[in-house]
C-alpha cells in the first residue's frame, strides 16, 4: 500500500447530475421516471473509491466487497446528487465507508460501503482466465 495518508473521519464528496437514461423506468417499463438506485450505488461507490485513492501504491487498485443502501427519496431527472463518504473503519486493506446522499433540496439516502486495496494484475489475470473459459480456450 502506498504511504497511508486516508485517515479515519476522512471525506470525499462525489457529485454529478443525473440524466434521462439514469431513470428508474429504464429498468421497469412500470417505474417512474426518476433517479434509479443503481446510479445511487454508483455514487456511493465512487465517493468512497475516490477518498481511498491516496493510499494505492503502483499497481494497486480497490474493488468494493459490500454496500448497503436506503434510497429513501426520489430525485428528478436533470438534478444534481452529491454522495458524502466518510471513511469509518480502517483495518489493513478494509475500507469502511458511511455514505450520505443528496440532491439538490435534501438527503436522499444513506449507506454502508466496504472496500478492499487489491493487487491489480492477479485479478486481471483472473478475469481473462475467466472469459477464457468462457470461450472454451485454455
Amino acid at each position: 500500500m502506498a504511504n497511508g495518508t486516508v485517515r479515519v473521519g476522512d471525506t470525499f464528496t462525489y457529485e454529478m447530475t443525473t440524466t434521462t437514461d439514469m431513470g428508474a423506468h429504464r429498468f421497469q417499463d412500470s417505474s417512474p421516471p426518476v433517479f434509479a438506485t443503481p446510479f445511487l450505488v454508483g455514487a456511493v461507490e465512487a465517493a468512497a473509491a475516490r477518498l481511498m485513492e491516496p493510499d494505492l501504491a503502483p499497481g494497486q487498485m480497490s474493488v468494493g466487497g459490500f454496500v448497503e443502501l436506503r434510497h429513501t427519496k426520489p430525485t428528478p431527472l436533470g438534478w444534481r446528487v452529491r454522495a458524502v463518504a466518510r471513511l469509518v473503519e480502517l483495518e489493513g486493506r478494509k475500507y469502511v465507508f458511511d455514505v450520505e446522499c443528496f440532491d439538490e433540496l435534501e438527503q436522499i439516502g444513506t449507506a454502508r460501503h466496504v472496500r478492499f486495496v487489491i493487487d491489480e494484475e492477479p485479478f486481471l489475470q483472473a478475469v481473462e482466465k475467466k472469459v477464457s473459459r468462457k470461450e472454451g480456450r485454455p
